[in-house]
């Protein structure tokens, strides 16, 4: 029986002890190969009277005998070998198999949470694009020229295609160029702080503006 190694899988160990068994066999038989050919030379002798080579070949039957049992019973022990081998790949897939299931089943909690992200990202940017639309609409109804719809409409859509960039389904939308690359807080900020001036100097604020600036 082959000793187990360190490190080794039943796996390895069971084919270390098949190849170990098989090794064994092709000594066996090649010594009883030359059996064969050690027989064939003293025969004649021995059945010519030849008393010395009758116990020669006495020797040589004998030992063919047992190189036969031993090779007969090399030949059963490759055959349990060639089973454990079997077995223990037989083990090793259905391990790897749990593995790759139990691994898979941890994927799909993160693949649930994944998909409520978008679709609260979703959701809360189409609520949060519509306010602004709402307040730009506003804005405007109290006098405010700027920023107006059509402003909104062409840099939130360069917004939207920006972050589309890095997405799984980028290839699905037109692709925008670096230096077109728009970020809401981007344009957003800039209307915020013209906004503020203009507001500042219908209050008579421009110089405190200027200052906190």
């Amino acid at each position: 029986m082959a000793k187990k190694i360190a490190n080794e899988n039943p796996v390895e160990i069971a084919e270390h002890a098949l190849r170990e068994l098989q090794a064994k066999y092709d000594r066996v038989a090649a010594a009883r190969a030359d059996d064969d050919r050690e027989m064939g030379d003293v025969s004649y002798k021995a059945h010519s009277g030849d008393t010395e080579a009758s116990k020669r070949l006495d020797t040589v039957v004998e030992t063919m005998l047992r190189r036969d049992l031993e090779l007969k019973s090399i030949t059963s022990a490759i055959m349990v070998a060639q089973h454990n081998l079997a077995e223990a790949q037989e083990a090793e897939a259905k391990a790897e198999q749990r593995r790759i299931a139990l691994e898979a089943r941890g994927l799909i909690k993160s693949l649930r949470d994944a998909g409520t992200i978008c679709d609260e990202s979703l959701e809360t940017f189409a609520a949060g694009s519509a306010a602004m639309k709402g307040i730009i609409q506003k804005l405007n109804a109290l006098g405010f020229s700027h920023p107006t719809e059509m402003q909104y409409q062409s840099l939130g859509e360069r917004a939207v295609r920006t972050a589309l960039v890095g997405s799984a389904f980028s290839r699905a939308f037109e692709t925008i160029a670096p230096r077109e690359r728009q970020h809401f807080n981007q344009f957003v900020g800039q209307w915020c702080v013209s906004l503020d001036r203009e507001i500042a100097n219908r209050l008579g604020e421009t110089k405190t503006v200027k200052e906190v600036a």
